[in-house]
């Protein structure tokens, strides 16, 4: 070998050929020259020389020919996963390649003294190149604001606001109970627990709000209970539990008139009407949003269609993870059937955000810091905040990032809606 050679050997140690299988494969022939094969052997050997032991030589003092003569197997299995490994990571650092998955090595071979050659395949991200991303048309929904939609917002305020008043009778749904709940399996010294929570909003089990609801203050009764099978704790699910429930105090929620009053506590509006015509543009505005994103989200997959390429089953498969998340000691089978049912979704989903990616990116649409500060102003005013509370309260939430990103899309949906038809 020449010394020219020599140099360029040693600044390219690997020759690799890249052949597209398809969209996200990529198939990697790699070939390794015998002078690396050699050196990265002879690597290897003194790794393995410097901690064998073998009576009468000094650790580390093995001669290689001894070394060769014991652990010539292990050498070349250790040369061949050095290599492979090596040549990977410098095809994928030359080529740019955003691999996703495991890659798989075949075809390996090797002779000692002699050049290495191997296929790898592996996946990768998809480039996706949006060749058209208008001309397309779709509907847009009607955005109505009916008065029972701002009823029901005026209702939550009430309820927000009431006040807790005792009630001397049986509870009902709705009402807040206090009530203390032993176990009674013969042990009337069994400690009695405390709790205190709203009748028909979940937070206890039916058969308890069921005895629960036969008591008046101060009374207490024994009743056979029985817990879910999905209750949270393991050792009461699917449990029948004999317990004495006595019923300390019953508060219904005394709702508060509606006046101009009220409308000035909840939100500093001069008149009751004026609080309602605020509500009804918030209705208004979060409805017009709703709108714009279902339009969007129509958009994307008139871009998908026109459009084609396919999702590496890697990343298919990390999404379904995420989806799926099987607790140990599932049915196999089960798991699988419901991976396949929710594929067409999941394979929507990733097909979406690559798409979006692709958008932001070709079109420069993620906010600079300029417009998200001008975009956390507002926020921070609709929430009637400062900026630097709403900014803090979402770096503590850790929902500054996803907040950009929501942003990005959508400028992406408006620059979508803006190259087609929207009727």
């Amino acid at each position: 070998m020449s010394a020219a050679d020599a140099r360029t050997a040693a600044a390219d140690p690997f020759d690799v050929a890249i052949k597209r299988e398809n969209d996200y494969l990529r198939r990697l022939d790699i070939t390794v020259a015998p002078p690396q094969v050699a050196a990265a052997r002879r690597r290897e050997a003194a790794k393995i020389r410097k901690t064998t032991r073998i009576k009468g030589f000094r650790k580390g003092k093995v001669p290689i020919r001894i070394v060769e003569e014991r652990y010539g197997p292990l050498i070349d299995e250790r040369t061949v996963d050095a290599l492979v490994n090596g040549a990977f990571r410098d095809a994928v650092r030359r080529h740019d390649l955003s691999t996703i998955g495991e890659p798989v090595v075949s075809e390996v071979d090797y002779r000692p003294g002699e050049r290495l050659s191997f296929r790898i395949d592996v996946e990768v991200m998809p480039k996706v190149d949006l060749a058209r991303t208008g001309g397309f048309r779709v509907k847009r929904r009607d955005v109505d604001v009916p008065d029972t939609a701002i009823d029901e917002v005026v209702e939550n305020f009430r309820k927000e606001h009431a006040v807790l008043q005792p009630a001397d009778r049986q509870p009902r749904s709705g009402d807040v109970v206090s009530v203390t709940i032993r176990e009674h399996e013969g042990d009337d010294d069994a400690p009695a627990k405390p709790y205190r929570f709203e009748l028909g909003a979940g937070y206890a089990i039916p058969d308890v709000e069921e005895a629960i609801l036969t008591l008046a203050p101060g009374e207490e009764g024994r009743f056979t209970v029985s817990y879910p099978e999905d209750f949270g704790s393991e050792e009461l699910a699917g449990t029948t539990r004999s317990l004495r429930i006595h019923l300390d105090d019953v508060r219904t929620s005394q709702l508060p008139e509606l006046t101009d009053e009220f409308a000035s506590e909840v939100g500093n509006f001069s008149t009751l009407v004026e609080f309602r015509e605020a509500i009804e543009e918030e209705l208004r505005l979060r409805g017009e949003r709703e709108a714009d994103e279902e339009v969007g989200e129509k958009l994307v997959d008139a871009v998908i269609e026109a459009n084609g390429f396919e999702v590496p089953p890697s990343l298919l498969s990390h999404y379904l993870d995420r989806v799926i998340d099987a607790p140990e000691g599932t049915d196999p089978e089960q798991v699988e059937e419901a991976r396949r049912s929710v594929t067409p979704v999941v394979e929507r989903q990733v097909k979406r955000d690559l798409v979006l990616e692709r958008l932001i990116e070709d079109q420069d649409l993620d906010l600079s810091s300029e417009e998200f500060d001008e975009r956390l102003s507002k926020l921070a005013e609709a929430r009637g905040k400062s900026v630097v509370e709403i900014r803090r309260q979402l770096a503590r939430d850790k929902q500054l990032d996803p907040l950009r990103r929501r942003f990005a899309i959508d400028k992406a949906f408006k620059f979508l809606i803006d190259r087609s038809d929207v009727t």
